[in-house]
C-alpha cells in the first residue's frame, strides 16, 4: 500500500493487528526486520520505519470507527501498558465495557515513563491511546492493584474477567555494600521520574551500571539533565552488550563514556551521601548458559571511579505484591505470573495475564502480542467456547514463500534524518524525524512480495457482488471425502515453449508469437484493446481479422500462424486442427503457406513444406500433397 501511496489504507491493514502504530514505529526493536528475506539481495526493509512513516502521514482519528455491537459483560484490566492496552482495543471491538485500572498518573505504562521522550514524544503516544478509549474504553488512573482493589473485590463488582497486565517495573539490586546510600536511583525510578517531571537536572558526575537498553537511555537522559560526566560500566565487551547497536553508536556520539569489562564491588559514601564507585577489572572466562563469556575478576585489580550519583540497570523484575489479598493466582519460579502458554489463563478460572508480568522484561511489540491472544481468550472464556480450540503458534521463520526473482538490484536501506547534535544534548526533542514520502515509497517498492497475499483485503472492498468477504477469504485449504460415482479429470495443460526448436523462429523475430499470446493481442482487454498490431514497431496493420494474410505452422500443443508478404505476425492453431489458406490483401494471388508437423511426445520434425515450390491455393483447401 506504501509502495502504491495509499497511506490510509496501509495504516487500516497496520491497527488490525496493532493498535499502536506511531509508538512501536519509533521504539521497537523490530525482530520481523531479522527474517526479511530482502536482506538475501541487500539489507532487510526498514518495516518499522514504514510503519511510522504511515502513522505520521494520516491521522488516526481520521479512520473510521468500526461498527460494535454492545455487550453487558465487564472486563478489568490491570495496567495501561502496551499489553493492557492492545486487550482493552480488541476487547472493545468486541462489544465488551472495558475498564483500565492504571497505578500511575498517565497511561502507556513503560512506554510512557520507561522510554525517553527523544525516542518517543509523549503526544505520539496519549494520541494513539485517546484512539483507543473512543472504542468505549475507560481508564481510571492512580488505582493500584493490592492498594487500591483487589481481584476479589472486582469480581464481586461484577467483572466477569481480569486481565493482568501490570509489567515489571521493579528493579533488580547490586547487591553490594552501601547501595542504599542518598545518591544512587534504580533505573527505572530514574526515567520513571525524568518522565513525570519530578527530576529536571542533575549534577556531577553519573556512573550506570548495566549494558541494556535502560542503561543506554538512563545515560543519554543523564546528559540531557545537564550531567558534568556520564559513563556506563559493563561487566562484559562491546560485543556481549545486549543494548540494540544503533542506541550504544548514539550514546558514544553524544558523548556518553562506556567502560568494559568492569564490575561494581562497592558503593563509596561520605556522611551518607555517594562519593564514588569501587569497581574491580574483568575478564571472560567460559561460556554461561545465556551463550555469552562468563566475566571473571581479575584479582587485584580495583580501583574507584569518580561519581556523585549512581543509577544501576542491570534489570528488571514483576512485583507481586499486589497479589496480597488475592488468592489463585500462582507464580512461576522466576516470580512472573503463571499461566497456560495457549490461552494465558492464570491458574484462576476467568483470571488471565500477560506481558512483562508473565514473561519478565521484554520488548513492547511482545506485550502487544499477548495482549491480543489474551482478548481472543477472554472473549472465548465470555461466550462459553473453548479456549485452545484451532489456536497454534506461528511458524517462524514461515515457509512456502513466493520464488525470488534472479538479478534483483540492490537499493540501499532507507534511513531517517536526525536533528542537530547541539539540539540532541540540549533537550528531549525527537531525534529521529521519519522518512521522506519519496524515501518511503522506495524502501516499499524493495518488498519482494514473500507470500504472494498481502491480506491486505482491498479485494474484499471492491468486490461488489460479494464473492469474496472476509468469511471466504480467511478459508484456509482442507481435505474432504465426496461420495461420488465418476470423476472427470480437466486439468487443463501448460503453455508449450516453440524457443526450443529454432525451425520455428520464435526467438529471432518478434512478429512471431505463441497462440496466448495471439488470443491476447486480439483480446478486446489485452495489451492492443482488440486491435490488430505489429508486434515489431506496434503499427495497426488490419482491423478485420477474416483479412489476416499469412500461412500457419502447427506443433506439439501449439502452432504458429506466419504470413508471407506483409509478414505481420504469427497466429496460434492447435495441431488437431487444419491449416486454412486465406487470400492476400496485399496482392490479389493466394498466398504461399508452408506447413511444419512435429511429434507431439518428442518435438522431432515428421514433415516441413516450408520448401515446396509457391503456387495458388483455394480458400479453404488443406496443406499441400
Amino acid at each position: 500500500m506504501i509502495a502504491q501511496e495509499k497511506y490510509t489504507e496501509a495504516l487500516e491493514i497496520i491497527t488490525r493487528t496493532l493498535p499502536l502504530p506511531g509508538v512501536l514505529g519509533r521504539i521497537c526493536p523490530h525482530p520481523c526486520e531479522d527474517v526479511c528475506r530482502r536482506k538475501d539481495v541487500d539489507e532487510p526493509i526498514s518495516i518499522c520505519t514504514l510503519k511510522r512513516f504511515t502513522a505520521d502521514q494520516v491521522d488516526i482519528d481520521d479512520l473510521p470507527l468500526i461498527e460494535i455491537t454492545p455487550r453487558n459483560e465487564k472486563v478489568a484490566i490491570i495496567g495501561a501498558g502496551p499489553a493492557g492496552l492492545t486487550a482493552a482495543y480488541f476487547l472493545a471491538q468486541d462489544g465488551f465495557k472495558v475498564t483500565i485500572f492504571e497505578a500511575l498518573p498517565v497511561a502507556g505504562g513503560m512506554l510512557r515513563v520507561g522510554i525517553p521522550d527523544y525516542r518517543l514524544p509523549p503526544d505520539v503516544l496519549e494520541k494513539e491511546i485517546k484512539w483507543i478509549t473512543r472504542l468505549g474504553v475507560e481508564i481510571k488512573f492512580n488505582t493500584a492493584l493490592g492498594r487500591d482493589i483487589t481481584i476479589d473485590r472486582l469480581m464481586d463488582d461484577g467483572y466477569k474477567s481480569v486481565y493482568l497486565a501490570v509489567g515489571c517495573h521493579a528493579n533488580m539490586k547490586l547487591n553490594i555494600p552501601n547501595e542504599d546510600t542518598v545518591g544512587v536511583i534504580s533505573g527505572v525510578k530514574f526515567l520513571r521520574d525524568t518522565a513525570l517531571g519530578d527530576l529536571k537536572e542533575i549534577k556531577g558526575n553519573v556512573a550506570i551500571v548495566g549494558g541494556g537498553d535502560v542503561a543506554i537511555d538512563a545515560a543519554r537522559s543523564a546528559l540531557r539533565l545537564d550531567a558534568d560526566k556520564v559513563s556506563i560500566i559493563y561487566r562484559r565487551t562491546h560485543t556481549e552488550m545486549p543494548a540494540r547497536e544503533e542506541e550504544i553508536e548514539d550514546a558514544l556520539e553524544e558523548g556518553v563514556d562506556i567502560q568494559f569489562l568492569m564490575a561494581p564491588v562497592e558503593v563509596m559514601e561520605k556522611d551518607g551521601k555517594v562519593v564514588g564507585l569501587k569497581c574491580i577489572k574483568m575478564e571472560l572466562g567460559a561460556p554461561d548458559k545465556s551463550g555469552r563469556r562468563r566475566p571473571v575478576p581479575v584479582e587485584g585489580s580495583e580501583f574507584v571511579v569518580d561519581t556523585d550519583i549512581i543509577i544501576p540497570a542491570i534489570g528488571q523484575r514483576t512485583d507481586t505484591a499486589f497479589l496480597k489479598g488475592s488468592t489463585g493466582v500462582d507464580l512461576d519460579r522466576w516470580n512472573n505470573i503463571n499461566v497456560d502458554p495457549v490461552s494465558f489463563e492464570t491458574t484462576r478460572k476467568g483470571v488471565f495475564a500477560g506481558g512483562d508480568a508473565q514473561t519478565g522484561p521484554g520488548i513492547a511489540i511482545g506485550a502487544v502480542a499477548a495482549g491480543r491472544e489474551a482478548a481472543i481468550s477472554i472473549s472465548r472464556y465470555l461466550d462459553g467456547t473453548d479456549l485452545k480450540e484451532g489456536r497454534k503458534s506461528i511458524e517462524i521463520p514461515q515457509k512456502n514463500f513466493n520464488p525470488m526473482d534472479k538479478g534483483i538490484p540492490k537499493v540501499e536501506r532507507a534511513k531517517m534524518s536526525r536533528i542537530s547534535m547541539e539540539d540532541r544534548k540540549k533537550s528531549f526533542a525527537e531525534v529521529e524525524q521519519g522518512l521522506s514520502e519519496a524515501t518511503a515509497v522506495i524502501e516499499a517498492k524493495k518488498c519482494l512480495n514473500c507470500m504472494v497475499c498481502c491480506e491486505c483485503l482491498e479485494c474484499v472492498k471492491v468486490c461488489k457482488a460479494e464473492a469474496l468477504t472476509l468469511e471466504t477469504h480467511s478459508q484456509k485449504d482442507e481435505a474432504i471425502e465426496i461420495d461420488t460415482g465418476s470423476i472427470i479429470l480437466t486439468p487443463g495443460g501448460e503453455p508449450y515453449d516453440p524457443a526450443q526448436h529454432d525451425i520455428y523462429g520464435y526467438t529471432k523475430h518478434p512478429n512471431i508469437v505463441t497462440s496466448m499470446e495471439f488470443e491476447r493481442i486480439l483480446s478486446a482487454s489485452g495489451p492492443y484493446g482488440g486491435h490488430m498490431v505489429r508486434p515489431s514497431d506496434h503499427k495497426e496493420i488490419i482491423k478485420s481479422r477474416k483479412k489476416l494474410p499469412g500461412c500457419s505452422a502447427s506443433g506439439p500443443g501449439m502452432s504458429m500462424w506466419v504470413p508471407m508478404a506483409t509478414v505481420p505476425v504469427c497466429a496460434v492453431r492447435t495441431p488437431s486442427r487444419r491449416p486454412c489458406w486465406p487470400k492476400s490483401t496485399t496482392a490479389k494471388t493466394w498466398m504461399q503457406p508452408f506447413f511444419i508437423s512435429t511429434s507431439a511426445r518428442t518435438g522431432k520434425i515428421l514433415r516441413d513444406t516450408t520448401t515446396v515450390p509457391r503456387m495458388n491455393w483455394g480458400f479453404g483447401s488443406s496443406s499441400p500433397k
